[in-house]
């Protein structure tokens, strides 16, 4: 009998996302190509942050996968915006990228954040989702470097 368990069994877990994988290799040529042995290896998360003497003021937060940088964060404290430090964090981003021959960079923003800002920096809107939280529109922006 076919049954569906809600379950967080870190086991269970390992075993699907090691069949899932398993399986993407035989779909995608990329993934062919790149075993886990030749895909260079990263640590989790890829960050740049910045400092005033010892103070964080801002960051950026962000990991690398399938040959994309994901900023998954980006945030400079209030009192140091205007200052340009947003689009110095997204310049070494971007030069982190360039450098590790990856293909872009991706993100997601809401409505009341950055959108314009990463639009000026020349990325572009590939997806969006209303109500996500409700209320709010959630933005997926890419750049291609290559």
């Amino acid at each position: 009998m076919i049954s569906i368990r809600n379950d967080n069994n870190i086991k269970m877990k390992n075993i699907i996302d090691s069949n899932l994988h398993q399986y993407n290799r035989t779909k995608c040529e990329w993934l062919k190509t790149n075993t886990d042995n030749s895909i260079k290896n990263y640590d989790k998360n890829n960050n740049f942050l910045v400092f005033d003497d010892d103070i964080l003021i801002g960051g950026a937060i962000g990991f690398v996968e399938y040959n994309w940088y994901f900023l998954d964060l980006l945030w400079v404290d209030e009192k140091y915006r205007g200052q340009d430090i947003g689009t110095m964090l997204i310049k070494e981003v971007e030069e982190f990228s360039k450098q590790e021959n990856l293909v872009g960079v991706r993100m997601e923003t809401w409505d009341f954040q950055a959108r314009g800002f990463y639009k000026k920096m020349g990325y572009s809107v590939f997806a969006q989702i209303e109500d996500c939280p409700p209320g709010t529109i959630d933005y997926f922006l890419k750049k291609v470097l290559k």
